[in-house]
């Protein structure tokens, strides 16, 4: 096989692997970009009962009746961000109710001490922001 040949096998892989870029980024993450509508989502810090930042804590939000279930971790300065739940629930149809989601933070060795109920904060779009305090459980 010729250099020229070599050459232009390499040439038309790399056209075909431009235009297959192209054809999965159309129907990537771009495509389906909700832009700057925010359905909800829920947003705050994890500190333990003295104050010091708490990591590796996992944030779940479920919303009843559905089989939505939004579990996250916190980052080093305790800080948590969950994905659009408001968004989410409207894509299978549905009103948003926060009487049916629940938000809650799980940690080994600690309990949750606020917020004291499970029940998200009453608000059904836009970022609620959610502080929580935990406390470390005896004999662990």
């Amino acid at each position: 096989m010729s250099l020229h040949s070599k050459l232009g096998r390499l040439f038309v892989l790399s056209i075909l692997g431009v235009v297959a870029c192209g054809i999965a980024w159309a129907n990537g993450s771009e495509f389906f970009d909700p832009g700057n509508q925010i359905g909800l989502y829920y947003y705050g810090h994890i500190k333990d009962t003295k104050g010091n930042v708490l990591t590796n804590v996992v944030i779940t939000v479920v919303v009843k009746d559905t089989p939505l279930k939004f579990p996250v971790r916190n980052d080093a300065p305790g800080h948590f961000r969950t994905p659009d739940v408001g968004n989410a629930i409207k894509g299978l149809g549905q009103k948003i109710d926060p009487s049916k989601i629940q938000i809650f933070a799980t940690k080994d060795g600690y309990r949750q001490v606020s917020p004291a109920m499970t029940t998200a904060p009453k608000q059904a779009s836009s970022a609620v922001g959610v502080e929580f305090v935990m406390e470390p459980v005896a004999g662990k």
